[in-house]
């Protein structure tokens, strides 16, 4: 469920936390007036409309650099954001990314063997392609948030990501 949050908060800075934290303690937070006043969902469609099209080849359409802290480096997709890769670096997130998969948001960096390809973070496809809809090579596994839609992982059952904006 989306909050009306979504559409009507505006604010310079967001952050993730765990739904199993109580402390709500941020396992990313930006920095540098990353939203620059706008809601989340303005800065996310502010890159384009991308319903049935393939958002991005070999790059980030955005980033933002953020601070990691908490839980971040057990938790399914952000553990990557110390990785350096040729698409983005670490200490980065970054909007509508792809190299071989996609991701809405991508954590870290991608790229290089170490880092692989774009689909770890929020809003993750493994459709061979940045793409909610391109069904490649008999793949279209998409995920809320994690690391590696085709093989590697599965969304947990334990914990959602929650949003905030300030």
């Amino acid at each position: 469920m989306i909050s009306p949050a979504f559409w009507l908060t505006s604010g310079r800075e967001l952050k993730i936390t765990r739904s199993d934290d109580p402390t709500h303690t941020p396992l990313l937070q930006t920095m540098g007036n990353c939203l620059a006043g706008k809601t989340f969902r303005s800065k996310i469609t502010s890159y384009g409309d991308f319903r049935g099209k393939v958002w991005a080849s070999d790059r980030c359409r955005g980033s933002c650099v953020v601070k990691f802290g908490g839980q971040y480096q057990s938790t399914q997709g952000l553990y990557t954001g110390q990785c350096n890769g040729d698409i983005q670096n670490a200490n980065r997130i970054g909007f509508w990314c792809d190299r071989y998969d996609g991701s809405v948001i991508m954590i870290g960096g991608a790229g290089r063997h170490s880092c692989s390809g774009t689909d770890h973070g929020i809003g993750i496809t493994e459709t061979n392609d940045a793409s909610f809809i391109d069904k490649r090579d008999g793949y279209e596994t998409e995920y809320d948030f994690g690391y590696d839609a085709g093989t590697k992982s599965t969304p947990s059952d334990y914990y959602s990501l929650n949003l905030w904006i300030r």
